[in-house]
C-alpha cells in the first residue's frame, strides 16, 4: 500500500449534510419498523398495565417523653452524655416503619389473599377494546402461572408461601420517606384497588403507634423498681442506728470539731517546739563560737615592745652585696655573660640576698602579762552553758506533749475511720434510694402513658382513599414512547451506518480505494439492463435506460481521456470483481456495447467465466463453440466468434468446458488468441469471474492491458475489495478504476438539489 494510500485512509472523512441525509433514507425502513414496534410496545403495556392507586399519610414526630428523658433501666448504671439529633429520631421511627414485624402484622390482619389477589372489579359499562384488553391480561397471567408452576415442578424456583408472598409485596408497596430538615414522615401504600390500599396503610399506622409505645418503654420495670426502693430504704434505716451506736460507743459528738480542736493545739505545740528548738539552736552555736574564741585566745598578752635596736650584721652584709652589684656592673660592661668572673659574681649576689632576706633589718624589746579578754570570753561561756541547758529541758517537755497530742489524734482518726465509713455507705445507700426513687416515678409515668397511648407521634393526615390512580400516567408514557422510538431509532440508524463497511457512492470508492470512478451504474430492473443495439421482438422492454446509457458513454469517454493522457490507448480491458453477484457480466456487456460505437472499429466480448457463463444469455448466442473449445481443441476463431445483435460488437461465449479452468488457461492459449485478435478488433472485452471465487482469474487480468474492478453498491465491503485490488496490483495489473454497479439513489431528487 502506497503512502498516499496510508494518508487518504488516515485523513478524516468530512461528513456533509447529503451524507446524513443519505444515511436516513437509507435505513428509513428500519427507523419506521423500530418505531411503530417501541410505539406499539409501549401502547400496549400501558393500556395492559394494571391501574396503581396509591393511599398517603403522614406522620409528625413531635418532642415529647422519648426525645428529652431516658429510659428507667437506662440510668440504673453510670451515665455517659449522649446526645441525639432530631435526625437520627426521626431514622429511628422510619426503622420502625419499614420493620419486617409491622409488615406480617399487617397481612394477618388484612389476610395474605386480599392482598395478593386482584379485587374484582365494580360491574360498569367498559367498550369492547377494554374487554379485549381484559382477556388479554387473563390470558398473560394463565400463562405465567403455568410457566411458574412448571418452574416449580422442575426445582428451578423455590415455592414461596402466599403469607411469605403477601409480606414481601407489604413490603415493596410501602414507600417511607421524609423531608430533609423535617420531622413530618410521609407514608405512602400502592394497591390495584383503592380501598385495600387505604385499608393497608390505616392498618400499618394503627400497628405503628402500638409498636412505638412497646419500643419506648422497658416491660416490667414498674415492679422492679419498687421492690429497689423498699430495699434501699430498710438498708438506709439499718446503717443510720450502726452510725448512731459507734458514736455513743467512742464519745464523739462531732469528729470534725474535736479533730479541729486537736490539730490547732498540735499546730500550737508545733509552733512552740520550732521556736525551743531554734533558740536551742542559737545556744548551741554561741557555746560553740566562744569555745572556739576562748581557744584561740592566749591567756597571757604582751604588755610592752620596744623597738629600733640596730642589727651591725645586717648592715655589713648589705654592704658587701652594694659592692658585689657594683662589681657585676664593672664586668657586665666588659664581659659577655658566658664569662666565668661575671657568673661568679652574679652567684655571689645570690647568696648574698638569701642571706639577707633571713636576717631582721631591726630588734625588739616585749615585755608579758596577763590577758583580760580571755578571762571574760570565760565568764560569758559559763553563762550562755546554763541557758542551753535551759533550752533542751523546754524542747523536751514540748515534744512530749505534742507526742500525746498526736496519739490522742490517732485515736480520734481510727474512729473517725469507721463512722466516716458508716456515713458514706449512708451517703450512697441514699443516693441509690433517691435513685431508684425517681426511676420508680418516670416507670410510673411510662406505665400511665402506655395505658393512655400516648406517644410524641402525631397523625397528621391519616391513610385516605385515592380517587384516581397514580400509575400508569398513560399520557406521559406514550410521550416517553415517541421520544424513544424517535431516538432509539435514530440511534439504530447511526449505528447500521456505523457497523456497515461497503462502499455507496463513488467518492467514497475513490477515497477508500484511491482508483478513479469510471461509471457510476444506477440500480434498475434486472431484465432492463441490456445492451444499447439490442434488437428483437422485445427491444422496447429490454432497451437500456438513459441515465444508465449516459454512464457507460461517460465510461466509454473517461477511458479513452485517461489513455490519451497516459500514452497509449488499453485495447484489452479486462472486468472483473471481488465476489459473485456484482453484475460483471452486465458491466462487461455494457461496456462493450458503449466502446462499439460505428466509426470506431470492432469490439471483441469473451465470456471467460467458464464456471457460470451468461452472455450466451444476454444476448441470445450459441453456448458452444466457444472460449474453452478453442483453448483446448484449437477450433478456428471464426466458428467460435459470433456476431451479437449490437453493431461492431462479436462475442465469443465461455463454452462447455471439461475440465478445470486453471488447467485451460494455464496453457497460454488466451495470449496467443488476445495477439491474433488484436489485429481484428481495436477493444477486446473480457468478462472475468470473481477474484475471491476463481484465483487463476488474477493472472488472466495481468495478461490484458487494463482492469475494471466492479464494485456493488451498498453490498461489496470496502476491505474485500481493497484486498482484491492489491492483488491485482501485485499481479502486475494495470486496474484502470472502479464501476459502481447497482447504485441506489436513496434521497429524492427534489431534496438532494436543494442540499
Amino acid at each position: 500500500m502506497s503512502d498516499q494510500m496510508v494518508q487518504a485512509e488516515e485523513r478524516p472523512r468530512e461528513t456533509s449534510l447529503r451524507d446524513l441525509y443519505y444515511i436516513f433514507f437509507r435505513h428509513k425502513w428500519k427507523l419506521i419498523l423500530f418505531f411503530l414496534a417501541v410505539v406499539a410496545c409501549v401502547a400496549v403495556v400501558t393500556f395492559c398495565r394494571a391501574e396503581i392507586y396509591r393511599s398517603q399519610a403522614s406522620l409528625m414526630v413531635r418532642l415529647g417523653r422519648e426525645s428529652v428523658t431516658l429510659d428507667p433501666t437506662a440510668t440504673t448504671g453510670t451515665i455517659i452524655p449522649i446526645t441525639q439529633s432530631r435526625e437520627s429520631e426521626v431514622q429511628a421511627e422510619l426503622e420502625i416503619l419499614r420493620s419486617r414485624e409491622i409488615a406480617e402484622k399487617v397481612v394477618d390482619s388484612v389476610g395474605p389473599e386480599a392482598i395478593l389477589k386482584r379485587p374484582a372489579k365494580e360491574p360498569a359499562a367498559e367498550s369492547r377494546a377494554r374487554e379485549r384488553i381484559e382477556v388479554v391480561k387473563q390470558k398473560a397471567g394463565a400463562v405465567v402461572k403455568k410457566l411458574r408452576d412448571f418452574l416449580v415442578k422442575h426445582d428451578v424456583i423455590v415455592p414461596v408461601a402466599d403469607r411469605d408472598k403477601a409480606v414481601l409485596t407489604v413490603m415493596k408497596n410501602l414507600d417511607i420517606g421524609t423531608s430533609k430538615d423535617s420531622s413530618i414522615i410521609g407514608v405512602s401504600y400502592e394497591a390495584t384497588n383503592p380501598k385495600l390500599a387505604q385499608q393497608v396503610l390505616a392498618k400499618l399506622i394503627e400497628l405503628y403507634l402500638e409498636k412505638h409505645i412497646t419500643v419506648h418503654q422497658t416491660p416490667g420495670s414498674y415492679p422492679f423498681f419498687t421492690q429497689q426502693t423498699e430495699h434501699l430504704r430498710a438498708r438506709v434505716a439499718q446503717f443510720e442506728n450502726d452510725l448512731q451506736d459507734l458514736k455513743n460507743k467512742t464519745g464523739i459528738s462531732s469528729l470534725e470539731e474535736q479533730q479541729r480542736v486537736i490539730l490547732e493545739h498540735t499546730g500550737t505545740l508545733e509552733t512552740e517546739i520550732d521556736r525551743a528548738e531554734a533558740e536551742l539552736a542559737s545556744s548551741q552555736a554561741r557555746v560553740q563560737s566562744l569555745r572556739q574564741t576562748l581557744a584561740g585566745t592566749p591567756q597571757t598578752v604582751v604588755l610592752a615592745s620596744t623597738t629600733g635596736f640596730g642589727n651591725y650584721a645586717v648592715d655589713l652584709m648589705r654592704d658587701r652585696l652594694y659592692a658585689l652589684e657594683l662589681r657585676e656592673q664593672d664586668l657586665a660592661s666588659k664581659y659577655t655573660d658566658e664569662s666565668r668572673q661575671l657568673q661568679e659574681v652574679r652567684r655571689q649576689i645570690a647568696e648574698a640576698q638569701e642571706l639577707l632576706s633571713k636576717e631582721q633589718p631591726a630588734r625588739t624589746q616585749v615585755t608579758n602579762g596577763l590577758n583580760v579578754a580571755h578571762q571574760q570570753i570565760e565568764v560569758a561561756l559559763l553563762t550562755e552553758q546554763a541557758a542551753l541547758s535551759s533550752h533542751q529541758a523546754e524542747v523536751d517537755a514540748l515534744k512530749a506533749r505534742l507526742a500525746y497530742a498526736k496519739a490522742e489524734l490517732r485515736t480520734l482518726n481510727d474512729s473517725g475511720i469507721k463512722i466516716k465509713a458508716s456515713m458514706r455507705e449512708i451517703e450512697i445507700q441514699e443516693a441509690n434510694y433517691r435513685k431508684y426513687s425517681g426511676n420508680l416515678e418516670q416507670a410510673r409515668i411510662d406505665q400511665a402513658l402506655q395505658t393512655g397511648r400516648i406517644s410524641n407521634i402525631s397523625v397528621v393526615q391519616p391513610a385516605a382513599i385515592p380517587i384516581k390512580p397514580c400509575r400508569p400516567q398513560k399520557v406521559l408514557q406514550l410521550l416517553l414512547g415517541l421520544l424513544l422510538g424517535v431516538f432509539g431509532g435514530v440511534g439504530l440508524v447511526f449505528v447500521c451506518a456505523y457497523l456497515d463497511h461497503s462502499i455507496k457512492t463513488p467518492e467514497e470508492a475513490e477515497e477508500r480505494l484511491q482508483l478513479p470512478t469510471l461509471a457510476s451504474i444506477p440500480r434498475v430492473h434486472a431484465d432492463r439492463v441490456r445492451p444499447a443495439g439490442w434488437w428483437g421482438k422485445k427491444a422496447k422492454k429490454w432497451a437500456v435506460p438513459a441515465r444508465v446509457r449516459e454512464q457507460y458513454n461517460a465510461f466509454r469517454e473517461r477511458l479513452l481521456l485517461q489513455s490519451a493522457g497516459a500514452g497509449e490507448t488499453p485495447r484489452v480491458l479486462a472486468v472483473t470483481g471481488s465476489h459473485p453477484g456484482e453484475g460483471v457480466s452486465t458491466v462487461a456487456a455494457n461496456v462493450a456495447a458503449a466502446l462499439a460505437r460505428p466509426g470506431d472499429g470492432h469490439v471483441l466480448l469473451i465470456d471467460a467465466d467458464l464456471g457460470h457463463p451468461s452472455m450466451h444469455r444476454i444476448f441470445r448466442t450459441k453456448l458452444a463453440p466457444g472460449l474453452a473449445d478453442l483453448l483446448k481443441d484449437g477450433e478456428a476463431a471464426r466458428d467460435a466468434i459470433c456476431p451479437s445483435p449490437v453493431q461492431n460488437l462479436d462475442i465469443l461465449s465461455a463454452g462447455a468446458p471439461n475440465g478445470d479452468p486453471s488447467e485451460i488457461f494455464s496453457s497460454g492459449g488466451l495470449a496467443r488468441l488476445l495477439d491474433s485478435a488484436k489485429k481484428n478488433y481495436r477493444f477486446i472485452v473480457i468478462d472475468l469471474p470473481a477474484v475471491n471465487k476463481a484465483s487463476w482469474a488474477v493472472r488472466l487480468a495481468s495478461l490484458c492491458d487494463g482492469v475494471v474492478l466492479v464494485v456493488e453498491a451498498e453490498r461489496s465491503r470496502r476491505e474485500v475489495v481493497q484486498r482484491v485490488k492489491e492483488q491485482l496490483v501485485e499481479s502486475k495489473a494495470n486496474v484502470l478504476g472502479v464501476v459502481i454497479n447497482k447504485r441506489r439513489f436513496r434521497i429524492p431528487g427534489w431534496l438532494y438539489h436543494r442540499l
